[in-house]
């Protein structure tokens, strides 16, 4: 009871800042997958950082993901946002190890670059970092699962791990999906090795010649002459 309560006053307020014109925009922008309320991203995070506040309070590690499936099933795509930025605040204490399949659900459902790209390279991430001992085994099924979205989020669930990269295992995902044609894997190859030339270049660099990078993976990975 509660949790509607909040998300009635949550709705309320997003109502009242709802900006016609630049709904329209935002949703072209994202290909028309989706409704917009048309809020900037600092009104809408200054909007729900009071909501975060009392949020805080009424959060566990059992019961958290209940609020956040709760934002995901509403039709604007400001409260998937909302969802995303909420759960970047939750301590490693929150953490269980069953949150995968939650994340999992997260991920494949109401999917696109916008929500995916934020879950694996904070939320995904954060996951593995407090259960190592997974990383593994989620991500060989995921990128093997058929599913451009976990797949992409194998290639860069470790774009913000700089020196503590795995690079053998991102070279593992990209092995097995580096001839999948599609934009989004592409894009995520190049995208991780990018990132990660920027902490070793001379492996990226030799990774790239060596096994056959090429088309839009390989402009990704030298995009502004970060190898030279």
């Amino acid at each position: 009871m509660e949790k509607m309560y909040q998300l009635l006053l949550l709705e309320k307020e997003l109502n009242s800042y709802q900006k016609i014109e630049k709904a329209i925009s935002m949703k072209k922008y994202m290909k028309n997958k989706f409704e917009f309320y048309g809020i900037s991203s600092p009104k809408r995070k200054e909007i729900q950082q009071k909501y975060f506040q009392v949020w805080k309070q009424k959060t566990n590690a059992l019961n958290k993901f209940e609020l956040i499936f709760l934002l995901w099933d509403l039709e604007y795509r400001e409260y998937q946002y909302i969802a995303i930025d909420w759960m970047k605040k939750w301590k490693k204490t929150l953490w269980i190890e069953e949150d995968i399949d939650c994340l999992s659900h997260l991920i494949s459902h109401k999917s696109w670059w916008d929500s995916v790209d934020l879950l694996a390279s904070n939320c995904l991430s954060n996951y593995f970092l407090q259960y190592p001992n997974k990383v593994e085994y989620i991500c060989d099924n995921w990128s093997n699962s058929n599913n451009l979205w976990l797949e992409r989020s194998t290639l860069i669930f470790q774009l913000k791990f700089k020196e503590k990269t795995n690079f053998d295992l991102l070279s593992k995902y990209i092995f097995i999906l580096k001839d999948k044609k599609d934009f989004f894997i592409q894009k995520a190859i190049g995208w991780s090795l990018r990132e990660y030339a920027k902490t070793n270049r001379d492996i990226v660099f030799e990774f790239i010649n060596k096994n056959n990078i090429v088309g839009l993976a390989k402009r990704e990975a030298l995009k502004n002459q970060i190898l030279f």
